[in-house]
């Protein structure tokens, strides 16, 4: 059984259920060699939720590749103009290979950051510079490579590999003094 805290959104690693809260995605060198050990993981969502998740860097995203398209006369995503620019609704309806690529190559720390703070998570505030208890030292599953996206019975399904770690981002440089 998986582990459940957003409505029909779940996250299994090594088999095993994951707090969807305490997801993350690997933000720089996506996708490269990992020096810790990596482990399988299934991230479910349906698909009626992924446009609530993605709607709005999706839409800018889609925009901002609109305007460059026009500006530079020639597209990085011929697929996405060639399918008229459509929305996320309109892509699950009948793009889904592009979507799922986008998904991948552009999307999926958006993804993680949705999932994440509608399972309730929320990054604590800072009181001062350097404030040590506002760091983040959640523990994370940290998506290091999405292998294989794919839609089954209403579900978009992601495969993959990832680490498990504890980081603790300081949020400015400082002794923590006032």
């Amino acid at each position: 059984m998986m582990f459940e805290q957003e409505p029909g959104i779940c996250c299994e690693v090594n088999g095993q259920p994951h707090p969807l809260a305490f997801l993350d995605c690997r933000e720089l060198n996506y996708g490269q060699h990992s020096v810790l050990p990596l482990h399988p993981f299934r991230l479910s969502v349906p698909e009626a939720a992924l446009a609530g998740l993605l709607d709005e860097p999706f839409n800018s995203f889609v925009q901002d590749c609109r305007e460059d398209d026009l500006q530079y006369e020639e597209s990085d995503l011929p697929a996405l103009r060639d399918a008229g620019y459509p929305d996320i609704m309109a892509m699950l309806a009948g793009h889904r290979p592009l979507l799922a690529e986008m998904i991948d190559d552009f999307m999926i720390g958006d993804l993680m950051c949705a999932i994440g703070r509608a399972s309730g998570y929320c990054r604590p505030r800072a009181r001062y510079r350097g404030d040590v208890e506002a760091a983040d030292g959640r523990a994370y599953f940290t998506v290091n490579q999405v292998e294989k996206i794919h839609f089954a019975a209403g579900q978009v399904i992601l495969e993959g590999q990832g680490y498990y770690g504890v980081y603790v981002i300081w949020l400015t440089h400082g002794d923590g003094r006032k």
